[in-house]
This record gives structure tokens, C-alpha cells and sequence, in this order.
């Protein structure tokens, strides 16, 4: 099973490589021949409005230069369409002039914020018919120096058009990759609470869905499409600080499941590297709250940090399998995805990383929780068979213990009177004829039948004991079923200590009767009574030991013992209803009191 098992899992990790190989043929491919991917329909020449003049002026605040672009706001019949002025825009301050009055202007006012960037959004100015012919100034001043070379288009376009014609068509994709990523994590997380799976591999898998969130929180939050729709909500500096933290917290999970994915468990090496990786990130955010650093600025460079403390951390030990295909397709994923956002500027055409952490959640994710569910079954099965074990070790502790006291009183028959010897001997076969199979048994009885077992042994003990024991029974419930071997050891228990009397009467009494949740079984005698805490603490009462475990294993039952010396002893046994397997019914005592023996004593008269 083992070896199946283990065939298993790598047919499992080797299609994740072949799948992610197949993904990054098809994502060079789109990189060499632009023409495979699906481009935006074409969109009339008089929507893109061309710059009547752009100007550069170089000033000491923010990436050191101001750009200012003027035209004319022209073609009548867009206006009366409800087209608007856009233009994309990241980490860029914008100010809008109409014919020198300022209609839109998001540089800050000097008021104390945290960070510099607006974030990544687009300006959005309604024009209205009366703006025909009016000359727009738009002023644009990049925050850093990676954007201050970005020429920006200007479109005059109505938003639907803007959604429908030119994003949806290239954002889609990302936009659904970005959504069953943040979703799968969502799901798989607390799915795992629900399942059967030890600590390590529940954590494992937590994390596992925690870095597919991040991962797609940060792919979404820069999403030209979505940001169009959120433009309205004015949060989208939020949006890209929110897809930052992301992107930090991505990479400081990603390194604690590294370390959870040794074979041989975390180390002290990538415990540490974990440490230093989740306190950088957290310097960084306290960096940026206090107005001493700028994240954007750091962002690249934490990245090639944390690239390294996942080298480091797999030192120590020999790297595991599951380690290194973890690691290498990761980076390799992210190396890529950079060197297309390089090259078209667009984190819509970086999808390999988003790609290959959800090849990783759906076979890397499902498979630990398949192999979890199947270890969880097999101890269980263990389980089974060590309680099994225990309860057949009990059951043949029984046997002899039984059968070596009714010998002995045969033995003691067979000399003085023969006659009842005979007795005695066509009442032990009888009661042999009926329990053996029960005895052997791992299933619960009927309590008849084990209620027939007693009264045979009792037959038994009645030749011995002649008009020194009284038996009453009071039973008129039985629908109910209890381990085997489970009445008969109280009453023989009873029976043993009451012929510490000499000459007096003992009396026993068996009752039965149903509760709102139980079933019990009553055993009253007026014997002379013992410390009940003797019956854990030797082995003069092992059949009351042994009676009460296999309460506890096989049905969740209980025996309650109160007893004190010189007054007798009253045993309370509790069946739950859960083991009942019939409907209750009531029968006469006699009847539930009748057995074989009786009959032929009967036929014997």
C-alpha cells in the first residue's frame, strides 16, 4: 500500500511539472508571436485624442519632471454620446484645466499622508456639449522615476465603450485567473477544519491556500478593468497598497510553507529565514507609516531578498523533493512574469505565476488532503483493530475464568451426589451450547440472550448453593442489545462474594427498565457488601473490570457500583440508545425469564 501510495504521489508532482512545462510553452509563445492573443476590436481613429501640444519642465519634488499636454475637445457627435476624457494613469498626479479653470486636480494639498503614490487609476473627465471647442490642459507629475518615462493615451470615450470594446477583452482572462485563485483559497482553507488531517499537513495546506489569496489579491488590485469599475469609490490608493501588502505577505508564506514542505520538518535555518523575511516586510510597512521609505521603491529588491532567503533556507539538510518543486518552478514563474511586465508594461500579460499556483492548489492542495484522508483511514482501521484486540483479550480472560469455577463445583458434585452432578453438567452444557458463540462475538447481543446466559449459570449455581440463593427477576424490557459476557460476570460476582455469608440467604434481584436515553440493567444483591474502589485497584474483581471496558469500547456504556460493607451492592448497567437495534417492547418476566434449562426441567417433571 506504501508503495502504491508512494507511486501515487509522484505521478501526482510529476503531472504538476508537465502541466506547468505546457503552460510556459504556450506563455513563450504568446511572448514571440504577439499575435496569438486576442486584442481589443478597433476603435475609431476620432477617440483617441492626439496632444495639440506636450511639454516637459523639470521640477524637485516627486520622479524631477512635470509633463503638460493641451487640446481641443472637438467631434460633436462623441460628446452627445456620453463619452468622457480618460486616461490610465500609475503613480501619477494629475491636474485638468478647462480654458484655465481648474476642473480636476489630485495632488496632494501638503496635508501629512502616508506614501506619495495616488496609486494606479484613471483620470476620468465628463465632457459636456458646451466644452466643444474649449481648450484642455491636463498636467501630469510622476511620483517615480520607473514611471516618468510613460507616454500616456488619451481616449474621449464613453466608460461602457471603454469597459466593453477595449478591457474586458484583454483583462478577462487575468481577471478570472485573479478570482478562482482569490475564491480556492477561500475555500480550501476552511475545508481543511472540516477534515480528518493531522497538524502538519493541515498547516501545510492553510498556507498553501493563503499564498493562492495573496497571489491573487495582488494580480487583481492592478487590473486596468476593475479599476475602471472601482474608480467611483476614489480607493484606489487603497486598492494598490492592499495589493502590496499582498504581495509582501505572498512571499513570507510562501517561505513558511517552503519549510513546512522538508521532509524531515522545519529547521532552524529556514525558521530563521522565515523570521528575518516576515520582519523585513513588517520594517518596510513601518518604514512607509513613518514617511522615512517608500515601498514602491523597495518592492523589486525584496523580491530578489526573499528569492534568496528561499536558496538559503533549503541549507542544512538535504532539500526534499517537495521543496524543490516548489522553489524552482516558483521563482522561475515570477522571473517570467517580470520580464513581461517589462517588456508590455501590463501586469495582464504576467499570468505564469497566477497560473502555477493554482496548478499547485488543485494538485499539490488536493492531493496532500487526499493522502491526509487516506492516513487519518488507516489509523483509524488500527484503531479498530487494537480496540478489537483488547476487547477478544477481555472476552478470553472471561472464558476460563468462568469455566474454571463451574469445573470446580462439578468436581465437588461428582463425589457426594452424582445425581445433581448430572445436573449441573446438562445446565453447563446448556449454557456452553448457548455462549460460545457469543463469547466470541465482537458484535452486541440481544439482552435476552444475555439475560437466557445468566439464567443458565445460575441454574448452575442454584445445584450448589441449594436453598441459600434467591434469584427475582424483574425484567420486562428487553429491547435493547449490550456486549456479550455483560450480565452474567455482575451476577457471578454477586454470587462469589454472597458465599462469604455461610448459611444465609442470598438474594439477587435483576431488573431492566428504558430511560429517556438509556437502557439499564439493575443487579441488587445483600451480600456483604466491598469497597468499590477495590474493583480498579486489583484483581479479585476482574470480571467487573473487564465488564466495565468493554461497556466503554463497544457501546459508550457504563457500571456504576454502590456498595458498602455489610449492607450488599447494587450495580447499575447504562446501554445508550444508540445500540438499540429494535423498537421497545415489554415482555412478562416469566417469558423473558424463560431458557432451555427451564424447559427441560419442565419435560424432567
Amino acid at each position: 500500500m506504501k508503495k502504491h501510495a508512494f507511486r501515487k504521489d509522484v505521478l501526482s508532482d510529476f503531472l504538476a511539472g508537465g502541466l506547468f512545462l505546457l503552460l510556459l510553452l504556450l506563455v513563450i509563445l504568446v511572448y514571440r508571436f504577439p499575435g496569438v492573443t486576442v486584442y481589443a476590436p478597433a476603435v475609431d481613429p476620432f477617440f483617441l485624442m492626439q496632444p495639440e501640444t506636450d511639454t516637459t519642465e523639470s521640477i524637485d519634488d516627486y520622479a524631477g519632471v512635470q509633463r503638460t499636454y493641451t487640446f481641443t475637445v472637438q467631434h460633436d457627435v462623441a460628446v452627445r454620446r456620453g463619452a468622457s476624457l480618460f486616461v490610465w494613469l500609475r503613480h501619477t498626479y494629475a491636474t485638468v484645466l478647462l480654458d484655465g479653470e481648474v476642473q480636476y486636480d489630485s495632488l496632494p494639498d501638503g496635508s501629512a499622508r502616508v506614501g506619495k503614490t495616488p496609486g494606479n487609476y484613471w483620470l476620468t473627465v465628463p465632457l459636456r456639449e458646451d466644452y466643444i471647442g474649449k481648450t484642455v490642459t491636463v498636467t501630469l507629475t510622476p511620483v517615480y522615476s520607473s514611471v516618468r518615462d510613460e507616454v500616456p493615451r488619451f481616449f474621449q470615450i464613453s466608460r461602457d465603450s471603454l469597459m466593453n470594446m477595449m478591457l474586458l477583452p484583454q483583462d478577462l482572462g487575468m481577471v478570472l485567473l485573479g478570482a478562482v485563485a482569490a475564491a480556492a483559497g477561500l475555500f480550501m482553507i476552511p475545508l481543511v477544519f472540516t477534515l480528518p488531517i493531522d497538524g502538519g499537513d493541515k498547516r501545510k495546506i492553510v498556507y498553501l491556500g493563503a499564498v493562492t489569496i495573496c497571489a491573487g489579491l495582488w494580480k487583481l488590485s492592478s487590473l486596468q478593468l476593475l479599476l475602471l469599475l472601482l474608480d467611483r469609490y476614489g480607493r484606489q490608493r487603497e486598492i494598490w497598497y492592499l495589493g502590496t501588502s499582498a504581495y509582501l505577505l505572498m512571499l513570507v508564506l510562501s517561505l513558511r510553507l517552503q519549510g513546512l514542505l522538508r521532509t524531515e520538518g522545519e529547521n532552524r535555518i529556514s525558521r530563521l529565514c522565515f523570521y528575518l523575511g516576515a520582519g523585513t516586510a513588517v520594517l518596510l510597512v513601518l518604514l512607509q507609516l513613518a514617511g522615512l521609505a517608500e515601498i514602491h521603491d523597495w518592492l523589486l529588491w525584496y523580491g530578489f531578498f526573499m528569492a534568496a532567503l528561499h536558496l538559503v533556507s533549503l541549507l542544512g539538510e538535504k532539500p526534499s523533493r517537495q521543496e524543490l518543486l516548489w522553489l524552482l518552478p516558483t521563482f522561475l514563474a515570477l522571473g517570467i512574469d517580470l520580464l513581461f511586465y517589462l517588456r508590455t508594461g501590463s501586469i495582464r500579460n504576467a499570468p505564469v505565476f497566477l497560473c502555477w499556483i493554482l496548478l499547485n492548489l488543485f494538485i499539490r492542495g488536493f492531493g496532500m488532503i487526499r493522502t491526509a484522508i487516506r492516513r487519518e483511514r488507516q489509523l483509524r482501521l488500527q484503531e479498530e483493530e487494537l480496540r478489537d484486540a483488547k476487547v477478544r483479550a477481555m472476552m478470553n480472560q472471561i472464558q476460563p475464568h468462568f469455566i474454571y469455577n463451574t469445573l470446580v463445583s462439578i468436581y465437588a458434585l461428582c463425589e457426594d451426589d452424582p445425581s445433581r452432578a448430572m445436573d449441573v453438567i446438562q445446565n453447563f452444557t446448556t449454557y456452553l451450547e448457548a455462549n460460545f458463540s457469543a463469547i466470541t462475538s465482537k458484535e452486541l447481543i440481544a439482552f435476552s440472550a444475555e439475560l437466557e446466559n445468566t439464567r443458565a449459570y445460575l441454574n448452575v449455581e442454584k445445584v450448589m448453593l441449594e436453598d441459600r440463593l434467591q434469584v427475582e427477576y424483574d425484567t420486562p424490557y428487553t429491547a435493547f442489545r449490550l456486549p456479550p459476557m455483560t450480565l452474567q460476570p455482575v451476577v457471578e460476582n454477586a454470587v462469589k462474594y454472597g458465599k462469604k455469608c455461610g448459611e444465609d440467604l442470598k438474594r439477587i434481584v435483576i431488573r431492566s427498565l428504558p430511560t429517556e436515553d438509556a437502557a439499564l440493567v439493575i443487579v441488587e444483591d445483600n451480600g456483604p457488601g466491598f469497597d468499590p474502589d477495590a474493583v480498579d485497584s486489583g484483581d479479585s474483581h476482574i470480571g467487573l473490570q473487564n465488564v466495565r471496558e468493554r461497556l466503554r469500547l463497544m457501546c459508550g456504556g457504563t457500571l456504576e457500583i454502590r456498595s458498602t460493607p455489610g449492607s450488599g451492592t447494587v450495580v447499575t448497567i447504562r446501554i445508550p440508545n444508540r445500540t438499540e437495534k429494535e423498537k421497545p417492547t415489554t415482555e412478562s418476566p416469566r417469558k423473558a425469564g424463560e431458557t432451555r434449562a427451564d424447559q427441560l426441567d419442565e419435560e424432567k417433571d
